[in-house]
């Protein structure tokens, strides 16, 4: 008798597009490009602008692996995503990647050859580079490694709540498309967010796998940042307390360490806002120091009652020319410096750079 012939594993990737005709092509490519694997892909095209139709129609009508979907009205982003993963996706394994982003080479083989292997891990997600917006470096022989882990979804939750920021770019995930079903779709009332909660509701489910190696590229566009970039990442924090507590009410109401998360992740947020206003307030960017007060005491209320608080309000009384003036005295006095400078964990976050790596790896 001859042997069984194994089949390889089935992945279908879901492209939403919204005028991103122009990084169409590479994306597409990086899935067909993909080993090991069997893809399909779904284009959904939510009623571009720009040559999307163009692009998408050429894609598809060339690989017979490629759709191409059109929206008439746009229906937005997280619409989009549920109708792909949810209503089309049908193979063992499913990729949410936007269209300005792409795979790194052997992603997907990397990623369901350890899902394989453990048939309990619902999501994997690994290490992305960061690109800018006309080009996809080339990934560095040391950036791909079959080095990976197996977490428990509760380290992954507390590495979440405790860093407090999400773990995981998006593009790197692969997922149990059965697990996804049963988890349903991303939160419409989490517009910018959903992705982090998404993840957290993986947590909740089981056991997370991790890779080292770069998996994905993540297109990090210039124009995100600005002069009133304060205001983006207060925005981004917010949204993420949000998620976080959606999450734990949703989703953890029977995790014994509900409670301690939803505390934990209160102080840390809270924390980090304090921090970013006492910054602001030393470089005199008054309007940002104001902006993260009101952000930090939204958050965790609690330290309206902190010594460090208190101590902040003296050093506003005090005022910032003055302040500008005695910093440096204050800061060669032992047990003063670390007020300014020993920030909590996640306080020093910094927009994306270019060609770096993202993405938390258990160590």
């Amino acid at each position: 008798m001859g042997g069984s012939i194994t089949l390889p594993p089935r992945v279908d990737v879901v492209i939403p597009c919204y005028n991103y005709g122009r990084f169409l092509n590479k994306c597409v490519h990086s899935i067909l490009d993909q080993d090991g694997v069997d893809v399909r892909v779904l284009i959904i095209d939510d009623c571009s602008s720009d040559d999307t139709p163009q692009v998408g129609q050429s894609l598809a009508s060339t690989n017979s692996r490629v759709e191409y979907r059109r929206h008439q009205v746009n229906k937005g982003h997280i619409a989009t995503y549920n109708e792909g993963l949810l209503e089309w996706a049908s193979a063992e394994y499913s990729v949410l990647l936007s269209a300005d982003d792409a795979l790194a080479p052997g992603a997907l083989a990397r990623a369901t050859q350890l899902m394989e292997r453990h048939h309990h891990v619902g999501m994997t997600y690994g290490m992305a580079l960061v690109v800018p917006d006309n080009e996809f470096p080339e990934v560095s022989d040391n950036s791909v490694t079959t080095e990976s882990r197996i977490i428990s979804g509760s380290e992954f939750l507390q590495q979440c709540f405790d860093l407090a920021y999400c773990l995981i770019s998006t593009p790197t995930v692969v997922a149990r498309t059965s697990v996804q079903k049963k988890l349903g779709g991303y939160c419409v009332d989490l517009p910018h967010s959903g992705d982090a909660e998404m993840w957290m509701r993986f947590g909740f489910h089981g056991s997370i796998g991790v890779l080292r190696s770069v998996q994905a590229y993540y297109r990090w566009h210039g124009s995100n940042m600005g002069s009133k970039y304060y205001n983006q990442c207060i925005g981004d924090q917010r949204e993420f307390w949000q998620a976080c507590k959606y999450a734990l009410d949703r989703w953890g109401t029977q995790h014994p360490k509900r409670d301690f998360w939803r505390n934990l992740i209160s102080r840390r947020l809270g924390e980090e806002g304090f921090w970013s206003a006492s910054k602001a307030f030393d470089s005199n960017r008054m309007a940002e120091c104001r902006a993260w007060l009101e952000f930090a005491e939204e958050v965790c209320p609690e330290l309206r009652r902190s010594a460090m608080w208190w101590r902040f309000w003296a050093k506003r009384i005090i005022g910032p020319g003055l302040w500008r003036i005695v910093l440096p005295v204050l800061n060669r006095a032992r047990g003063i410096e670390a007020i300014t400078s020993n920030l909590p964990k996640g306080a020093e976050k910094t927009p994306f750079r270019f060609n770096q790596e993202v993405g938390w790896w258990p160590g």
